[in-house]
């Protein structure tokens, strides 16, 4: 086996482990909350917006300025998000992409859910990160030694 193919074989592996940390990882700690901004429409009285905060599961209410009031978004399904973007009683929103109906990659995140210990979710999350680094690297850098080595016996 060559030197290009244990590289190769290598970075597979580290992008298989990195899939598997991360299902581990959504599995037993599920998704975290995501940090928003929900600007309501001028006929959401106090109520109706307690009642909405409720439906959307929008969570540490903490008024902004006008209209406009942060949240952690607790549901980050897909269909939660559509329905919270789509409501008329909703005239906009932050950090929610609002064709995909999910948080946006840059969105602050909260706390993972549950009595977990969150370092290990931390860690997890640094794991997947580093295998999907080394095993892209190690994917690359195999297969290009692959093909120098090809063409330089062709």
């Amino acid at each position: 086996m060559t030197y290009g193919s244990k590289l190769l074989t290598l970075g597979c592996a580290l992008l298989v482990g990195a899939a598997v940390i991360y299902g581990t990882l959504r599995l037993t700690y599920g998704q975290r909350s995501a940090y928003v901004h929900v600007r309501w429409a001028a006929s959401v009285d106090d109520t109706g917006r307690q009642m909405l905060e409720r439906t959307y599961s929008l969570t540490q209410a903490e008024h902004r300025e006008g209209r406009t009031w942060s949240y952690f978004l607790t549901d980050v399904s897909r269909g939660n998000i559509e329905r919270l973007i789509t409501n008329p009683a909703v005239e906009d929103t932050h950090n929610l992409h609002r064709t995909a109906f999910r948080p946006w990659r840059t969105a602050p995140r909260g706390a993972y859910p549950g009595s977990k210990p969150g370092w290990i979710a931390i860690l997890l999350e640094f794991l997947v990160r580093a295998c999907l680094g080394l095993g892209g690297v190690s994917v690359a850098v195999g297969a290009l030694r692959l093909w120098r080595g090809r063409t330089a016996t062709s």
